[in-house]
């Protein structure tokens, strides 16, 4: 069998064919195709707003900076790529971790403990699993600000809603290996707060208030017309693509059940439906594990295997060290993501499983 890769971006004529048809007849730089995906997208997600930009880094920046909390404290999880605590060091913040969850692998509620320098909390709905945000929000306070790194969940719904239309801002990020993307680095912040969605708007675009008057120090986070064009081919099949990623995860849950030395990852509730960005297991023998995927052309890794907060960076700008966060710790050191795209066939899923099965001594 040839190699499994754990995720692989769809691309089709149709997709290549709308880039080229903004680049022939569109402005490059916010085009019309630009200011449709942002419609579509609000209106997908359920907010008033959504203001696209370079990527999903820039979008937890510009919200951060949007926000304020220059000077202040955002709390966030340490299990998630470096780009979330990032986002809060570049907008003048500094982040404060509470530890993840070993049930759901996103930050615990309740460990969210505001202080007095408290500005906002940004849970991660990671791996596209939704994080329980009215414990989030029922501890965090009404004066707290919500941002959602939703940068893993597209289309995920917690208690009827999708997220990113739960806090006050969402952040999405339109990678390639995500479950939808542009057809390079893009992001996209969703809000219902109209100054808010001004603010981000302006910050994107040099904080220009006309062509050449600008009165905030802005960026250049734009996102080309051409991305946006493939993105908006990309979001009208979004959904289906979860459909099929969830249907995957039904099958390694299945196949998986009975092996003892895993752990698998939740499958979401009535009132959760994640997406399924990644497929985590557990397992003590991580690497052991990982080692025997790949002898059978299975690609399998890690994410993330240092949390932020031991990360060198912020262990020189923080003063961290180990211990701090126990779970958070042990997450790092157990999860494995294994193979899960939409194109991803029956017999491949199958071929992964066999291969655990066997990896532990038992028989497919």
């Amino acid at each position: 069998m040839n190699k499994i890769p754990v995720s692989r971006p769809t691309v089709t004529d149709e997709m290549v064919a709308a880039m080229a048809d903004a680049v022939r007849n569109e402005r490059m730089v916010l085009g019309e195709s630009v200011f449709r995906f942002e419609e579509e997208f609000a209106r997908y997600i359920g907010t008033k707003h959504a203001i696209s930009v370079s990527s999903g880094t820039d979008a937890l920046i510009l919200t951060m900076m949007a926000l304020n909390v220059r000077g202040r404290e955002v709390i966030t999880t340490p299990l998630s790529f470096i780009a979330t605590a990032n986002a809060i060091v570049h907008a003048g913040a500094t982040p404060i971790f509470a530890d993840a969850s070993l049930k759901d692998y996103n930050i615990e509620p309740s460990e969210v403990r505001p202080g007095r320098d408290t500005a906002a909390v940004m849970p991660v709905h990671l791996f596209g699993y939704p994080a329980r945000m009215d414990e989030i929000r029922e501890n965090a306070g009404e004066r707290v600000k919500i941002v959602e790194d939703a940068c893993q969940a597209h289309g995920a719904v917690y208690k009827g809603r999708k997220v990113g239309a739960l806090g006050d801002a969402g952040c999405f990020s339109f990678y390639a290996t995500k479950n939808m993307t542009v057809g390079g680095d893009g992001g996209m912040i969703t809000t219902s707060d109209d100054r808010l969605a001004a603010d981000l708007r302006k910050l994107r675009d040099c904080g220009r208030v006309s062509r050449y008057e600008h009165d905030v120090f802005g960026f250049t986070a734009r996102l080309n017309t051409a991305n946006a064009a493939f993105g908006r081919v990309q979001l009208r099949h979004l959904d289906g693509w979860n459909e099929r990623r969830r249907a995957i995860a039904r099958r390694y849950a299945e196949r998986l059940k009975d092996v003892e030395e895993i752990v698998l990852p939740p499958t979401g509730s009535r009132d959760v439906v994640p997406v399924f960005h990644l497929f985590v297991i557990q397992a003590e023998d991580r690497d052991a594990l990982a080692r025997t995927l790949l002898e059978r052309n299975i690609e399998a890794l890690v994410h993330y295997p240092i949390p932020i907060h031991l990360q060198p960076v912020y262990r020189d700008a923080l003063g961290m060290s180990e211990g701090s966060y126990p779970d958070s710790e042990r997450l790092a050191g157990r999860v494995l993501s294994l193979p899960i795209f939409p194109t991803l066939t029956d017999e491949e899923v199958d071929w992964v499983c066999q291969a655990i099965v066997e990896h532990y001594g038992g028989k497919a």
